[in-house]
C-alpha cells in the first residue's frame, strides 16, 4: 500500500497489510498440510466446531475481563 510520507511515521507496512498477509499465509499454510498429509488427518479428529466456538468464547471472556481490570485499574489510578 502507498502511503504519504510523513516525517514520525515508522517505515514498514501498515496493520492492514500485515494483517492480510498473515491470513493469506496461514491459508496457504492450510492447503499446503491438506496436499501433504491428507493420509493423516485422521489425527486431527479430536478438532470440532464446537470446540473451536468453545475456545473463541472462552478467550473473549478472559480477554473481556483482562481489559475490564485494566480499565477500573486505570481509573483509579487516574483520580489519585
Amino acid at each position: 500500500m502507498f502511503r504519504i510520507k510523513q516525517k514520525n511515521t515508522p517505515e514498514g507496512p501498515c496493520f492492514t497489510c500485515r494483517l492480510i498477509r498473515s491470513f493469506i499465509l496461514a491459508t496457504v499454510m492450510l492447503i499446503i498440510l491438506g496436499l501433504v498429509a491428507s493420509d493423516r488427518l485422521y489425527l486431527l479428529n479430536f478438532i470440532s466446531t464446537e470446540l473451536i466456538a468453545a475456545i473463541i468464547m472462552v478467550l473473549g471472556f478472559l480477554l473481556f475481563l483482562f481489559k475490564l481490570w485494566q480499565w477500573k485499574k486505570d481509573k483509579i489510578e487516574k483520580k489519585m
